[in-house]
């Protein structure tokens, strides 16, 4: 890979006014820069770091959901399930005369995968896609079972209307799982739409029919020659399942006219659905979904008046919008659990454990004691009576390859506040990749050139923020404040969500971007004996003449 040097004291500048558009794989010290020649530099701050668990998380409305199970090598299992109100695309319909779902109607439920088209077919022939954010193996599968969601997702807290509700990661066995209703809706005879789900990256043909299930020609003549049908509509690689008829031709189509008003009347009377997983041997299978991009199609039969004699076909359309929560069970390894637990906030920890869900958080406190009791760190004090020049900031996690799976970007943020360090606000960088935005900033993980699984480390830069801790005049906003290391799966949202148990969580909130992603991985902290691969806050400065 070609190696891009930027002349540090450059930096911010070019960060303002570049736009990137190449796709780099390996990124961290080969994009953000070693090159500091003339420059002092100094690496020997006090550095405290260490791993705290989040617990149950705030997990409702995100922007992506996860759905299935992961297993990770050192970490442990994941299971996430998942719930979501649904709307009516037309509000009030009118369902005619006579109406009845029959034999060759379908009512099915579709939501497209992240993925990407790679190849562009011709004909009758399917397009070829990729998925993206699919975690563990495709080729496994587990057991998906739908049903209808008996408890009311409530816009806002019921003891204070004025604020959002909350729900959280844990609360499936307490609020959905007692108040699930009838049986399974996704009951077709068709095992991969049900107990053996797997994600598939092949793409959906829906052919021209003549409404009772036989294939058209273009002349719009039945046919049974493959090569003969018509395509009617192509959809992107994604969920595909047959649901239950008896069920919706009670729920929706013969239901009473008043409880399709509105949707917020619709959504009191039809609360939702709920995706429950459970494992089948050796299930490695989970994907990011954005369910707010699915739907359910209901088609039926119907007249329009008792004058007309045909039955016609129609179909109304359910988006799966609304309130959705998404769920997680964690079954963590045994050496996970004991290295949380033994995580030191006063010496900070050889090894760092940032994992994603709800799984644990770094904290990173800069610069040392305060012996002056004036609320400023030793060394801040003396930096700042140094007048320095600050060219550049970084902190560097070595990653130490135990088995796991490793996240491929990290982010650093002001854990005080929770809000973006100055160096995230002021990079506009891009790649052709919107995972790797941002790379000035940095956080993506080089890899080993030879294995893609072998992380080396993540490098972040912080000058920014240094530079004002350091020289800004500001005392509300140059705060020496905690710092905070999580994964992300998506660096443009620096959002932050709730904890269930902040006094245990040591904060109130986490990055949502940290929710939605089921990796970890672990990097070397500040109390290791191998002094190469140490955490330090590593500085590039001039001092006055």
């Amino acid at each position: 890979m070609k190696k891009i040097v930027l002349n540090s004291a450059l930096v911010l500048s070019v960060m303002f006014l570049i736009s990137c558009d190449k796709d780099f794989n390996t990124l961290g010290s080969d994009v953000i820069g070693d090159d500091h020649f003339g420059l002092e530099r100094r690496d020997d701050f006090n550095v405290i770091a260490y791993t705290k668990r989040t617990g149950a998380v705030q997990s409702n409305n995100l922007p992506t959901n996860m759905l299935g199970f992961y297993k990770d090598d050192y970490f442990g299992t994941t299971k996430a399930t998942f719930v979501t109100q649904l709307s009516l695309v037309a509000t009030n319909p009118d369902f005619g005369i006579e109406r009845s779902i029959q034999t060759n109607d379908s009512i099915y439920l579709y939501v497209p995968y992240i993925s990407t088209k790679t190849e562009t077919a011709t004909g009758i022939e399917a397009n070829t896609y990729e998925l993206g954010s699919v975690f563990g193996d495709m080729d496994t599968s587990f057991d998906l079972k739908i049903f209808e969601n008996g408890y009311f997702l409530r816009d806002f807290d019921a003891v204070d209307p004025t604020v959002r509700q909350k729900y959280y990661s844990n609360e499936n066995t307490t609020l959905i799982e007692p108040n699930l209703v009838g049986s399974q809706l996704n009951n077709s005879t068709e095992v991969s739409e049900n107990s053996s789900f797997k994600f598939s990256n092949e793409e959906i043909i829906i052919y021209k029919t003549d409404g009772n299930g036989q294939y058209l020609n273009s002349s719009g003549v039945v046919t049974t020659v493959d090569s003969e049908r018509v395509v009617k509509e192509r959809l992107a690689p994604g969920m595909w399942i047959n649901l239950d008829k008896t069920f919706f031709e009670t729920k929706i189509i013969n239901a009473s006219r008043s409880d399709l008003l509105n949707n917020n009347i619709f959504k009191e009377y039809f609360k939702g659905l709920y995706f429950q997983v459970d494992a089948n041997s050796n299930t490695n299978a989970l994907a990011l979904l954005d369910f707010s991009k699915g739907y359910v199609t209901v088609q039926y039969h119907s007249k329009a008046a008792e004058t007309t004699d045909e039955l016609k076909k129609k179909s109304l359309k359910l988006n799966l919008s609304g309130n959705t929560v998404n769920f997680f069970e964690n079954d963590f390894s045994t050496e996970y659990d004991n290295k949380l637990g033994a995580s030191n906030s006063t010496t900070g920890d050889e090894l760092l454990y940032p994992k994603g869900s709800d799984g644990s958080v770094v904290f990173i406190d800069l610069f040392g004691p305060d012996t002056n009791s004036n609320n400023i760190p030793d060394e801040l004090e003396e930096l700042r009576a140094e007048n320095i020049l600050l060219n550049d900031a970084f902190l560097t996690f070595y990653v130490k390859n135990n088995g796991q799976k490793n996240a491929t970007r990290v982010y650093l943020y002001d854990a005080t506040n929770n809000t973006a360090l100055l160096d995230y606000i002021f990079d506009s960088s891009t790649t052709a990749n919107p995972k790797n935005n941002k790379f000035l900033f940095g956080g993506i993980l080089e890899v080993d050139e030879n294995n893609a699984d072998l992380g080396i480390k993540f490098k972040i830069r912080l000058t920014s923020h240094i530079n004002n801790v350091i020289n800004g005049e500001n005392e509300n906003t140059n705060k020496n404040v905690r710092l905070g290391l999580s994964v992300t799966e998506n660096i443009a949202n620096s959002a932050s969500y709730n904890v269930l148990n902040p006094i245990s969580f040591g904060n109130e909130k986490l990055p949502v971007g940290s929710i939605i992603n089921p990796l970890g991985t672990v990097v070397y902290g500040n109390n290791t004996t191998d002094e190469a691969k140490k955490l330090k806050l590593e500085i590039y400065y001039t001092k006055p003449n």
